[in-house]
């Protein structure tokens, strides 16, 4: 398998919906039909009437009589993915969320139609438990045929192994688009690069539904699929979540279904570190594990079914505590109120001091599915000896010929849980080397290689690899707080009884209580899951502290409520 067909390969979670047909495209009985009708305007269309077009909000449309065909753009004219008869509707994620359709659609016939907006839709599948249930599981299965047959029109041309191509690459598949990858150096790439007259000064590029995005910026190609929600800035949020890790997913579910008005900002993509975990086998009420982007994927989905805004590739430049309201001010010259915030930014692993560590795409943070198909056949080395660098070693193996994991210590038993360890010393082509520190990374446009240096008798070995996974430290993600919240003495936010009496003063604490658990220095900003001094470094934990935010949240919002009454 070459580089292009591993990174084009179909991730395990997508793959399977062709035997859930009856769920994926299930036909609405009269009943249902006529609970959708009082949140819908019925619409009249001429037989070849066009739609939607890809790259427009769509929205949800039942079939009242007629048919709607479902089409993409192919090198010989539209084909049909789908259509839909009476009883059935035309929808997925996207429509739910109301970002820009990945496919078009058209009426086959004389169409008369139910047209439900995204906004009424996702009321509606709050509301309605049982049919909103099967809305939503048919909206899945969608996407993910979508990614498993590539329906969406997006192509990424690049070298796989090159550092900006690997990152778009990472983006669109933590977002879950459809698409493939087109390596420039492979015969059958010759047609597409000539016909776009595309260069090497050009790449990587983006093609979205035949228009070309040349080096695209990561804001710019979530602008182009519609990721980025249109804040309105005459909106007070109730509430302002910064990442969308497991704390700040449960934090905006929990808010969101108790009626606060909330939006999330996210730098890249939903998930944090764990969205990029192969396996999380912890997590309570999953015995067989779970991947991190399929956990995270339900609780973005559950956070937007309740109404929360969720703003994906938005950079958090400062943040300013005030009152009644702070303020946060962002990439791109917008400007959101919030009454209440969580900083939910998490934390991101240390790179090492290697100098040219940046020019490779073979260099990793996460071990997801697109990083292990990259590494078939391959021999991988992964720094690092937690729970994230188990789980990666443990993943790779089923796929890398060999994996190779170095750590600074004298084995793994101090930081990482007893069955990882197990597993490992179990598993035939993982290689434990301790004492181990990589130097530098040999290679011409691909990692050929490290140099590694053991720090206990000084001498220096080479491992040959071609990729290389980073799971060492961990730097919180607190860049923008500048000096309006306590941090302690390695950046992450100090919050509840661990601020003292000289930080609190230090901060401007002038109420007459002290800041409730996970509260900062700053009243009615809280910060959970890794963020956080003294958190445990582990989803539930992270989930817990999130959920557990909200809590306090109405009551502060009560009181804020109370002393603007009182001051009118």
């Amino acid at each position: 398998m070459n580089e292009q067909d591993a990174a084009n390969a179909v991730p395990p979670w997508a793959a399977g919906t062709a035997e859930r047909m009856h769920e994926l495209d299930p036909q609405l009985n009269a009943e249902e039909i006529e609970l959708l009708q009082a949140h819908g305007s019925v619409r009249t269309f001429a037989a070849g009437e066009r739609l939607w077009t890809a790259g427009d909000r769509a929205p949800m449309m039942l079939v009242l009589e007629g048919q709607i065909d479902v089409v993409r753009n192919t090198d010989e004219g539209e084909a049909v993915v789908i259509s839909h008869g009476p009883g059935h509707y035309v929808g997925e994620i996207i429509t739910m969320t109301g970002g820009r359709a990945l496919v078009s659609g058209r009426a086959a016939k004389a169409l008369t139609a139910l047209v439900i907006e995204s906004t009424d839709l996702r009321r509606f599948i709050a509301t309605e438990a049982e049919l909103g249930e099967k809305l939503l599981l048919s909206f899945i299965l969608r996407r993910m045929r979508m990614i498993a047959e590539n329906l969406g029109n997006v192509v990424l041309v690049g070298n796989p192994q090159r550092a900006a191509t690997a990152e778009l690459q990472n983006f669109l598949s933590r977002n879950g688009i459809p698409f493939t990858v087109t390596n420039p150096r492979e015969t059958d790439a010759r047609a597409l690069i000539s016909r776009h007259e595309l260069n090497e000064d050009d790449l990587p590029a983006v093609i979205v539904n035949d228009t070309v995005h040349k080096r695209p910026s990561i804001r710019m190609l979530a602008d182009t699929l519609g990721f980025t929600a249109e804040i309105d800035h005459g909106v007070t949020y109730d509430l302002a979540v910064i990442g969308s890790g497991p704390a700040g997913l449960a934090s905006a579910v929990s808010a969101a279904s108790e009626g606060l008005s909330v939006l999330v900002l996210e730098q890249c993509a939903p998930g944090g570190q764990a969205g990029s975990s192969s396996r999380i086998e912890n997590y309570v009420g999953f015995p067989t594990g779970i991947s991190g982007q399929a956990l995270m994927g339900r609780a973005y989905l559950q956070a937007q079914k309740f109404g929360a805004h969720i703003a994906i590739a938005r950079e958090l430049l400062s943040m300013e505590c005030g009152e009644p309201c702070h303020r946060l001010r962002m990439d791109g010259g917008d400007q959101v109120l919030a009454k209440v915030v969580v900083i939910a930014s998490g934390a991101i692993y240390r790179q090492p001091s290697i100098g040219n560590l940046g020019r490779y795409g073979g260099v990793h943070y996460g071990a997801s599915h697109v990083e292990a198909q990259l590494c078939r056949g391959r021999d991988v080395a992964i720094i690092g000896g937690g729970n994230s660098a188990g789980q990666a070693a443990v993943y790779l193996s089923r796929r890398a010929r060999h994996v190779h994991v170095l750590v600074r210590g004298g084995g793994l038993g101090a930081s990482m849980s007893d069955y990882l360890v197990r597993r490992i010393d179990h598993i035939p082509n993982i290689y434990l080397h301790t004492h181990s520190e990589v130097e530098a990374i040999q290679g011409d446009e691909a990692m050929e290689s490290v140099t590694v240096h053991n720090n206990r008798d000084d001498s220096t070995s080479t491992l040959a690899v071609s990729h290389l996974f980073i799971f060492i430290g961990a730097q919180p993600g607190t860049a923008f707080v500048g000096d309006q919240v306590a941090l302690d003495d390695k950046g992450f936010v100090l919050t509840g009884d661990a601020l003292s009496d000289e930080a609190l003063t230090a901060h401007g604490w002038s109420l007459n209580r002290r800041p409730h658990l996970l509260e900062t220095s700053c009243p009615r900003v809280f910060a959970a899951g890794d963020v956080r001094s003294g958190s445990v470094k582990r989803v539930a934990s992270a989930v817990g502290e999130g959920s557990v935010c909200v809590q306090f949240i109405h009551t502060l919002l009560n009181e804020l409520a109370e002393s603007g009454k009182a001051a009118r």
